[in-house]
């Protein structure tokens, strides 16, 4: 379904969810019936359920926006703060481990991974021998009445933009990945779109999912900054 007629990108805008009282009060009032009605919405393209999401406390839900390696940022109308899309981005990751569950690959605190000293005074700016920062973006989700303005796009262009300053400001290379179905197209045209590109000696894997006790096909899709 297209977007209504009388809305356009400029009705809505791109945030990312603060970490505070304000912040939270939001996720739990804005971010959780989004959530829960994108489950329900579109089961096959979350790796979750809405029968496991709806049974979350809480401090469940809380603990999703108070996680220190991640980020949530969110397209909301600007007349409701009504939330009609959103992504996450997670990292820095320890490793350069690709989940299509993200949040299962987070085992360490922030800074813990890193292979090099991001305070050193060296002379050297050559960041191509520095070891890279590693980050995974979740996969990009818009509510069916506001499809077709843009907003998966701009998403994803907020979430790099975040990730490659993070980078830039440690002066290290930027490794960021995405996983996508390979029988989604259109989820593909638009990270292809936004700079990402599949690894051509990358096979799609089949990955177990232990919550829908179900096996998929997977592919990654990496940044280049090159759309």
């Amino acid at each position: 379904m297209a977007a209504d007629t009388n809305e356009s990108a400029s009705q809505y805008k791109i945030i990312v969810i603060p970490v505070d009282d304000d912040g939270c009060r939001f996720y739990l009032e804005q971010y959780r019936p989004f959530r829960l009605a994108s489950l329900q919405q579109d089961p096959q393209a979350f790796g979750s359920t809405y029968e496991r999401e709806i049974a979350f406390d809480e401090e469940t839900w809380l603990g999703r926006i108070k996680n220190p390696l991640a980020k949530t940022f969110v397209a909301v109308r600007t007349h409701s703060n009504q939330i009609v899309a959103s992504t996450s981005l997670i990292g820095p990751l320890p490793n350069a481990t690709v989940s299509s569950n993200p949040y299962q690959v987070i085992t360490a605190a922030p800074g813990e991974g890193d292979t090099k000293d991001t305070n050193s005074n060296s002379d050297s700016d050559d960041s191509a021998n520095k070891a890279p920062v590693y980050f995974q973006m979740s996969a990009v989700y818009t509510l069916p009445t506001a499809r077709g303005c843009g907003l998966a796009k701009a998403l994803i262009k907020a979430a790099t933009g975040e990730a490659c300053d993070r980078a830039h400001s440690q002066r290290r290379p930027l490794a960021l990945s995405v996983v996508v179905y390979p029988d989604n197209a259109a989820a593909i045209s638009v990270y292809e779109r936004c700079g990402f590109a599949r690894n051509p000696e990358e096979e799609p894997e089949l990955v177990v999912n232990e919550v829908k006790k179900t096996s998929e096909w997977t592919v990654n899709m990496y940044y280049s900054g090159e759309p």
